[in-house]
């Protein structure tokens, strides 16, 4: 197992900092961060922090864009599946941009407190996750909610879709939920807390980041098949890369590690974050590895040197 470690750091926006680990490609750093994602064409990076999306993109790792939110900070972000729109959730509301122009273009507003999650659903409608474990299905550009329920007592930390649409995946610390999107009941229910849930890419499973391990449950019946020991906390992040090979996890513990879900090993630890890991994410072609933690450090990692060694 690769262990990749720094005891000191400074960050230069879009180069590689000074003192940065080995197989760091491209670092970032903002006063605070909550949420960051690839957009689907691996074009830009967009970061979540106090009062603003920030856009990068991803050829020389330059700020292209700001999208401001004056009044609150932000805690949620998603593009769509096509890349054609950006929802940012903050507090009592929803943003969507078009990622084209970067223009405004839908507003949703509640009485929700904290957007804690937002994801776009098949067609043109979003669901929505607040900080009172509810949720809700937006039509884009509509007054009210098509459909609303509250499956968690805890704030709603992630919503995900199966590859195929057939199923969706909700995530409280209290509890992980499946859904069959034909009806939008729940499928099933794992009492696993869980702090985030990924679909590998065949559907087949879904990993569950609860407390210190990560579990890899069978979508068709809730089996458990595997689990992942390692963090010295709760893993409070997961992704899966494209081709289902690696699993990315960032934890309480203030590291990310990365993982060959089919041995059942730690590949690698990243260290140096030095701060709680907000989020883990592989590019759309699975050749980068992005780790962000909430004192606003971005890393950005090479998967093969990850995977390899140099």
């Amino acid at each position: 197992m690769k262990r990749i470690a720094v005891t000191w750091l400074v960050v230069t926006v879009g180069l590689v900092a000074a003192g940065a680990p080995d197989g760091v490609v491209a670092s970032l750093e903002l006063r605070w961060l909550s949420c960051a994602a690839f957009s689907p064409d691996g074009r830009y990076v967009a970061v979540g922090t106090n009062y603003a999306v920030v856009l990068y993109e991803t050829e020389h790792w330059r700020e292209t864009t700001r999208l401001s939110f004056p009044d609150a900070n932000v805690f949620s972000l998603a593009f769509s599946p096509d890349g054609t729109w950006l929802a940012v959730g903050a507090m009592n509301e929803v943003r969507i941009w078009s990622v084209t122009s970067w223009d405004l273009v839908f507003t949703l507003r509640g009485s929700w407190g904290m957007v804690s999650a937002v994801r776009f659903a098949p067609g043109d409608a979003l669901f929505v996750g607040t900080a009172d474990g509810a949720l809700g299905l937006w039509e884009l550009g509509g007054e009210a909610s098509l459909w609303r329920k509250a499956p968690h007592t805890v704030p709603v930390r992630e919503i995900v879709f199966s590859p195929d649409g057939a199923l969706m995946a909700t995530a409280g610390i209290d509890r992980a939920v499946l859904w069959d999107t034909a009806t939008w009941e729940e499928a099933a229910s794992f009492a696993d807390k869980a702090w985030d849930v990924a679909f590998t890419p065949d559907g087949y499973f879904l990993v569950v980041g609860s407390g210190k391990v990560l579990r890899l449950r069978d979508t068709a019946v809730g089996f458990l098949y595997g689990e992942l020991w390692g963090h010295d906390s709760c893993a409070v992040t997961v992704a899966v890369s494209p081709d289902g090979t690696l699993l990315a996890s960032g934890s309480l513990d203030e590291t990310a590690r990365l993982w060959d879900p089919e041995a059942g090993v730690c590949v690698a630890v990243l260290e140096g974050h030095g701060a709680v890991l907000a989020e883990v994410a592989f590019s759309p072609d699975g050749s980068l590895l992005l780790t962000a933690s909430d004192n606003g450090v971005v890393w950005v990692w090479d998967v093969a040197f990850l995977v390899s060694g140099p």
